[in-house]
């Protein structure tokens, strides 16, 4: 059977990526509530967040096998918000001296949505 890995975006929600797609995957390592897993068929290496169930597990395609779990993902992560949310609106952020764009659905800006913990 044929991976889908080359199909997927670099960073993803799991609940949202195909089915069982963990499954599939053969555990390398771990580190900072995460695991890194590699595809069988490609070759291709993944970093999942570790479950818990007050986070959503996101998945970010790892470049660089040795220093993986130092990969900052932060920029890929908060557009991956940014797109759960549906882009931002034409407002001003109302934290105070922001004047970044509002995020559809809340007051603040991806930046400030993303310090109050929003991660969907």
């Amino acid at each position: 059977m044929k991976c889908k890995c080359s199909n997927l975006p670099d960073v993803f929600y799991l609940e949202e990526g195909p089915k069982a797609f963990e499954k599939g995957l053969h555990q390398e390592d771990m580190a900072n509530w995460m695991r890194l897993y590699s595809c069988p068929h490609c070759g291709a290496m993944w970093a999942i967040d570790e479950w818990d169930k007050y986070q959503i597990q996101v998945v970010s395609m790892v470049t660089d096998r040795e220093n993986w779990a130092d990969q900052n993902t932060i920029q890929q992560r908060k557009q991956l918000l940014l797109k759960s949310r549906g882009g931002l609106t034409d407002a001003d952020c109302i934290w105070a001296g922001c004047h970044e764009k509002q995020v559809k659905g809340v007051v603040y800006c991806i930046d400030h949505l993303w310090e109050t913990g929003f991660r969907k």
